[in-house]
């Protein structure tokens, strides 16, 4: 018993933090450049093609691999570096056309990543200016205004941007996943509801429309509308996040008046075409071009028409397109930057303390992904299921990296298939991030004046990105004051490092403009409240000027040649540029076997 209770206590130390913990800023590398050509990445993705092909055929996976067929596409901020398609041995029942093979040019259904595009297309609204997210949902569905007074649903607190972060309250549904109906339609493995303590009820308590009953015929805008108002409240407005599908209908119902124009149509304007979305859309494509599974329990939601609800899961599209509009986010190619930014950005938390709710992306931190290093790292994601398909659109921004993978068939494949290409991927551009930025900006950099003792040396530091080494002010050691004057002074002395932190802006054409932030080697741990890493990258200015801010002159070939240090009114130039050691390493190497005649490598 006491070894149990001396258990206990060391994970409870371990788990609330009584002891000190490692800390790294995130994000400390800009988005490295990725090309299909690299010699690295397509060895990488020659590898997980094959991992990833054996494994679908394997009859030992945990899901059903002989009739889930699936198609995945990665790309960079430029261009799609990888797809892969395998088609099932089974397939489903095709009716207007035969079976071809999978590709990455293959429709899938991709439900609810449909919302991603139906917030777009409201943030589009508002960029041109015809309505804010700030709005109550009565400004522009005038039958909700009309319903105020007769609604339990606080209607006129509802705002746009409540509706798209989940943080409206209001039902998730109005009739799908009723299960009076489902359970009678056998989706669940029931046929009567009183066979697992549900009590009788009539049948007339269930719309006549969107069940399965109705033979799926969709309900329209006015049973939506009339339906809805008479639900109860799940959470008063901006109580608590959870998903909700009514909210997306109800954004689609807004933006149709707002604009004059079908659903439909406004997003193969505003998104599809000028993104060159060629193969999106929200009408069923002729079979052969999609892929239905063959499902042992019921049929897929392929031919569905789902009427209302195509703005929170009706669009059909490839994973190459969907790869290209996961790209076009990461590169603000519809909005600007600073909106494409707070788009990105979480809104509300949920149960879990590494899932947040955006608009409406489903947001992951984890300190998982790298080998060597905890340092935490952001996901943004969207993923989406009805009968037969599961997908999933995952942003890493801190990499410029896209990923849409579409399964037809036994949903449980993408799981495993999404660890394994964030397991290989992530530490390669990773590695590709810290190699690029060593190349351009690491170095010695020192004042081309005899007179003036002052110099600056950076080098790449594994996941803690680029580290000041050195730093002589006027002969000063100015690195040990930034130390003095970022540290308490009964901490004075303890381990830390002066990293620099990239801000994402430009000094005129050719300046690369970064931050410096303090960080201890550990975080002492101060109880309940943990001590935490403060961003802090403008904490000290000298004659109103960021003694914080470097900005890196770079050449041609975007290497850096000089650093300016606006605050100390000095710019330095670089004279050596620090080598990793493979690079000692070669040049030892080829010194050493010159008169023989070799080279390294060999």
């Amino acid at each position: 018993m006491a070894c149990l209770t001396l258990l206990w206590v060391i994970w409870a130390l371990c788990t609330f933090g009584a002891f000190s913990r490692h800390v790294e800023p995130t994000g400390p590398f800009p988005p490295p450049q990725l090309l299909g050509t690299d010699r690295r990445l397509r060895k990488l993705f020659n590898q997980l093609d094959q991992k990833i092909g054996l494994e679908a055929k394997s009859p030992d996976r945990s899901w059903t691999t002989n009739i889930t067929s699936y198609s995945l596409a990665v790309s960079s901020a430029s261009e799609t570096l990888w797809t892969s398609s395998y088609t099932a041995p089974i397939l489903g029942n095709y009716t207007d056309s035969q079976p071809t093979p999978v590709t990455d040019q293959t429709y899938f259904r991709i439900a609810s990543i449909s919302k991603v595009f139906t917030v777009l297309a409201v943030l589009l609204q508002q960029d041109a200016g015809k309505w804010s997210l700030k709005d109550p949902i009565t400004k522009h569905v005038p039958e909700l205004k009309a319903a105020v007074n007769s609604s339990r649903i606080e209607w006129e607190s509802i705002t746009l941007e409540n509706l798209a972060s989940q943080l409206s309250g209001i039902p998730r549904e109005y009739v799908q996943s009723d299960l009076l109906d489902t359970l009678q339609d056998g989706d669940i493995g029931f046929e009567d509801p009183v066979d697992i303590g549900l009590p009788p009820v009539d049948d007339a308590d269930i719309p006549d429309c969107g069940t399965n009953r109705s033979g799926g015929t969709p309900c329209s805008r006015k049973e939506v509308i009339d339906g809805i108002v008479k639900r109860a409240p799940v959470f008063p407005p901006n109580y608590q996040a959870t998903y909700c599908n009514m909210a997306f209908v109800l954004l689609g119902f807004a933006l149709e008046i707002l604009t004059g124009l079908s659903y439909e149509d406004l997003v193969k304007k505003t998104i599809f075409d000028p993104l060159g979305m060629k193969r999106a859309t929200l009408v069923k494509p002729l079979d052969s071009e999609g892929v239905i599974p063959n499902l042992t329990s019921d049929r897929s939601d392929w031919d569905a028409d789902i009427g209302t609800y195509g703005p929170t899961g009706g669009i059909y599209t490839t994973a190459s397109d969907l790869a290209l509009f996961g790209r076009s986010v990461l590169t603000h190619k519809l909005l600007d930057e600073p909106t494409t930014n707070a788009w990105l950005q979480p809104h509300s938390s949920s149960f879990s303390w590494e899932f947040a709710y955006g608009m409406p992306w489903e947001i992951f931190r984890t300190s998982d992904m790298l080998p060597d290093s905890h340092r935490i790292q952001t996901i943004v994601t969207k993923a989406g299921g009805l009968r037969g398909y599961t997908s999933q659109l995952l942003l890493i921004p801190e990499y410029d990296v896209a990923l849409a993978l579409l399964v037809a068939g036994d949903g449980h494949a993408l799981a495993w298939v999404r660890e394994e290409i964030l397991k290989a991927v992530v530490p390669e551009v990773e590695e590709m991030a810290r190699r690029q930025i060593g190349d351009r900006l690491t170095g010695t950099y020192a004042s081309s004046s005899t007179r003036i003792n002052s110099s600056i040396s950076v080098e790449v530091q594994g996941s803690s990105g680029l580290v000041v080494t050195s730093w002589i002010s006027n002969g000063t050691d100015f690195l040990a004051k930034y130390a003095d004057l970022s540290t308490p002074k009964e901490r004075s002395g303890e381990p830390s490092r002066v990293q620099l932190v990239p801000t994402g802006t430009r000094r005129g054409k050719n300046g690369e403009v970064w931050r410096t932030q303090y960080v201890p080697q550990e975080v002492p741990s101060t109880g309940i409240i943990n001590g935490n890493l403060i961003n802090d990258v403008d904490q000290f200015n000298y004659a109103s000027r960021s003694v914080q801010e470097f900005v890196f002159h770079l050449d041609p070939s975007g290497c850096a040649d000089a650093v300016e240090l606006p605050a100390f009114r000095i710019t330095l130039t670089k004279c050596q540029k620090h080598e990793d050691s493979r690079s000692v390493l070669g040049a030892w190497a080829n010194r050493a076997m010159k008169p023989l005649g070799f080279k390294y490598p060999l």
